[in-house]
């Protein structure tokens, strides 16, 4: 895993659980970042507190006085580089990126050290808060640490804070423990061996050790004496590139170990265990309280509202009645006498007000209304489940307010749903021109009133042999038959049966249309989710709740991810 996969699972774990971030983590952390090296050099350093000998040990280390040393005033300031030459630019370059202008390099031409750089840092006991920045901030790309105490300050608790937080980043492998100034000690009884060991103890049980460090007892002012002679040839030889790469591997794998810890310790699969149950608990409770009344009473009162198939059925009728020459007049004449039938029909309140009206008319009032449900349920549910604000911060559901908005969502959510059945009819139902059916529109329209008036009683005339056309009188008799009052009241009767013949089989036909679509669209496994009612209401109760799902889905994510993270080989 990446250090950016690395980061961004960390940050969900923080998002998640509201714990700090794991120490090595931190914005002034001074343990080594993953990235290890920079280039072909590596770093030593030595890190101590105040008048420890840190000076006098890296001249003794160096074999000349690369820093003076100090036993009174700040101390060390900035950071003393000692370095090959042929790196200098490349240690500036470094340098200058981690402290800038806080450093100071001395050179050296010793081709057994090409790749290695000795640190002179500043105390981590200083009074001057920049003057530990500049060794925090050189730690972070500093490989192998050598740890410095005096013996008269081997148990302060500083040095060991800074080296529990270094270690969590850092195998303690890679470290080197060192007490100086054993030349203050007695020769006489033991005291060094004992102190070596009791600091030894201390470092074991601080760093979680197998066993105890080892622990290098010298002293600067007296370099042939001691441990010295063998530190320095330990530290005279560069180390190769192998030994590095395994050096750095030692450092990933303990950063990811200190990572993992961190993550047992927000026992994610506890939080898991405890969403699901919540996931449980929480869908019974909605479902009982606000699923069935909405499934099994709103839903079905809205889909057998006969203002609800009106009003899918009148736009597209409109449609296709307008097509029917002197059918549309007929149409537009019954319009007030057929909203009139409707709206003393319609259970929900009003037909005039389209799609808002007929879900609204059905939402019960304030006792028992939906939003008063959600509230009471999400107000166990907080009761009983500390961790629910946490996840429903944005949306809290047990405030009045907040129900009655998801409420309001609900119905946005129905109206805009039986919108879409409205448009779907209209566009599925009204159909094309096309070329024939005009012909016969008319032929049954315009036709029929001159068929019927004129020319069947011409034609019955003539064929009846009836006609006698000799004569203007002839002619005139003729057309005072056909225009008679009483002819024309028959026809006209019989027109007016006829267009609402015409109109009548329209309508059944357009509701038959509809009652399919809408037979198709009370299943919700059998249409887009998109122009169900029942699949809106059934989203809209998943909504609810999506936080506490989405919450279990990032748990599950991370703990596959940590998984992984406990497979990968450094």
């Amino acid at each position: 895993m990446s250090a950016i996969d690395t980061d961004r699972l960390v940050q969900q774990v923080i998002q998640l659980t509201g714990a700090a971030p794991p120490r090595f983590m931190e914005g002034d952390s001074p343990a080594l970042e993953q990235s290890g090296q920079s280039g072909g050099i590596y770093l030593i350093g030595l890190i101590g507190g105040k008048e420890v000998g840190k000076s006098a040990l890296v001249n003794a280390l160096a074999g000349q006085s690369i820093t003076e040393p100090t036993s009174h005033g700040p101390g060390t300031q900035i950071a003393v580089a000692y370095v090959h030459k042929d790196h200098q630019a490349e240690l500036a370059e470094l340098l200058e990126k981690i402290v800038p202008g806080e450093y100071r390099i001395v050179t050296h031409d010793n081709s057994r050290l090409g790749r290695q750089v000795l640190l002179d840092l500043p105390d981590i006991d200083s009074r001057f808060s920049r003057h530990l920045e500049v060794t925090r901030r050189a730690l972070r790309h500093m490989l192998y640490p050598i740890w410095l105490c005096s013996v008269e300050k081997y148990a302060d608790a500083q040095p060991q804070q800074l080296l529990s937080r270094v270690a969590a980043g850092n195998d303690p492998a890679n470290f080197l423990f060192c007490l100086n100034k054993v030349d203050q000690l007695p020769e006489q009884n033991g005291q060094a061996t004992e102190l070596r060991d009791d600091y030894a103890r201390r470092l074991e049980k601080l760093l979680g050790l197998p066993s105890a460090p080892r622990v290098f007892m010298i002293s600067a002012i007296q370099p042939g004496a001691f441990d010295l002679p063998e530190l320095a040839k330990l530290l005279a030889r560069e180390k190769s590139t192998a030994d590095v790469e395994q050096s750095r591997k030692l450092a990933v794998r303990r950063r990811r170990d200190s990572l993992l810890v961190w993550l047992d310790a927000q026992n994610l699969p506890a939080r898991a265990e405890q969403l699901r149950r919540l996931e449980d608990e929480a869908s019974e409770l909605i479902s009982q309280r606000v699923g069935v009344p909405l499934l099994e009473r709103i839903l079905p009162e809205i889909l057998d509202d006969p203002s609800y198939r009106a009003f899918l059925t009148d736009g597209v009728l409109a449609r296709r009645v307008g097509r029917w020459p002197i059918v549309n007049i007929l149409h537009g004449a019954l319009s007030p006498l057929r909203m009139l039938v409707r709206e003393n029909a319609a259970t929900s309140g009003t037909f005039f007000g389209g799609a808002q009206a007929l879900v609204d008319g059905h939402f019960p009032a304030a006792g028992e209304s939906v939003a008063r449900s959600v509230q009471s349920a999400f107000a166990q549910l907080h009761g009983s489940h500390p961790n629910l604000p946490q996840l429903y911060e944005r949306k809290k559901l047990w405030d009045s307010m907040e129900a009655e908005q998801a409420e309001g969502r609900l119905r946005t959510e129905m109206v805009q749903t039986i919108e879409r059945q409205r448009k779907m009819v209209m566009d599925k139902l009204s159909g094309r021109a096309g070329i024939i059916s005009p012909f016969f529109r008319v032929l049954l329209t315009i036709g029929a009133l001159i068929w019927f008036p004129v020319i069947q009683p011409i034609l019955h005339l003539i064929l009846t042999g009836g006609a006698h056309w000799k004569t203007a009188a002839d002619v005139g008799m003729l057309l005072v038959e056909i225009f008679s009052a009483q002819s024309l009241l028959q026809n006209a009767v019989f027109l007016l049966l006829w267009y609402l013949l015409i109109w009548a089989l329209l309508r059944w036909d357009t509701r038959r249309r509809v009652d399919r679509l809408l037979k198709k669209w009370k299943s919700v496994e059998r249409t887009d989710p998109g122009l169900s009612l029942a699949a809106c209401a059934l989203g809209w109760l998943d909504d609810l709740l999506d936080p506490i799902r989405a919450a279990l889905r990032i748990v599950e994510d991370l703990a596959d991810r940590i998984a992984e993270l406990r497979k990968e080989e450094i």
